[in-house]
């Protein structure tokens, strides 16, 4: 069994600083490396059963990993983590998805104040049914550029408050789980691909959205209740709102939903 130790803020905001005196954990895209003193490497793969300290008395072990059946580049890997409880039992860390899996996987860089930051020094760990997981394995990977060249660090978090429904960008979600959803963009990451019966919501930009045309769910939050609350939309709201205005507002990624 390998112990792996790091100064931890929390799970979601974990310092890629040392793993053990003798070693440092980091991350490359959605793998765990752990560069240890002698010079060798160790990633994921080689990884599965150490345990990560998180501090607080809290414990990850790495169980399973294999990589994403749904990623034709071969660069996602999804990791099985359990967390040790009090008596000292391991349970599953993940609810699990849509799919029944239990997974999830790091990603480079951390949110500070409801904003991602890209950095090497700090990593989150995010489940499969989460938004960040679900924006990384739509191909919106922060470390990475899209097929134009252009970075998606920041398409990355426009992502996120899309899955969310995160409108005002200020972490409060508006969607219901189960909602499908149809993505694009312009840079060659994701095509529209919905049929005649969804329409155009909104575009998105990391700060959250920058026009709405119609809310995903109404009864979560109504177009007037959303221009109150979020004042900079209130003139970017109903018709008002539609792919080409969005773009010209500075949307990055576009989504459509009945």
């Amino acid at each position: 069994m390998m112990r792996l130790f790091a100064l931890l803020l929390g799970l979601a905001a974990l310092p890629a600083a040392t793993a053990a005196p003798a070693s440092r954990l980091g991350v490359d895209g959605t793998e765990f490396v752990l560069y240890q003193l002698d010079g060798r490497v160790l990633r994921s793969a080689e990884l599965v059963g150490a345990e990560l300290d998180l501090g607080g008395g809290r414990q990850l072990r790495i169980d399973a990993v294999r990589p994403d059946p749904a990623d034709a580049s071969g660069t996602v890997l999804l990791h099985r983590f359990s967390q040790r409880q009090g008596d000292g039992a391991w349970i599953q860390a993940c609810e699990a998805d849509r799919e029944g899996h239990h997974e999830g996987f790091p990603v480079p860089g951390r949110w500070v104040a409801g904003r991602y930051a890209h950095d090497r020094e700090h990593f989150a760990l995010t489940c499969t049914g989460g938004a960040q997981a679900k924006c990384v394995r739509w191909g919106y990977r922060p470390w990475a550029d899209a097929p134009d060249g252009t970075p998606m660090a920041d398409m990355y978090e426009a992502c996120v408050h899309m899955v969310r429904a995160d409108y005002c960008g200020d972490g409060v979600a508006t969607t219901r789980d189960g909602t499908a959803i149809d993505i694009y963009d312009r840079h060659g990451v994701q095509q529209p691909a919905s049929g005649p019966d969804f329409r155009f919501e909104a575009g998105w930009a990391p700060g959250g959205a920058v026009c709405v045309h119609h809310p995903r769910i109404a009864q979560n939050i109504e177009l007037d209740e959303l221009a109150q609350r979020c004042p900079r939309l209130k003139d970017a709201l109903g018709q008002r709102c539609d792919e080409a205005s969005a773009a010209k507002a500075g949307a990055l990624l576009f989504n459509r939903s009945r």
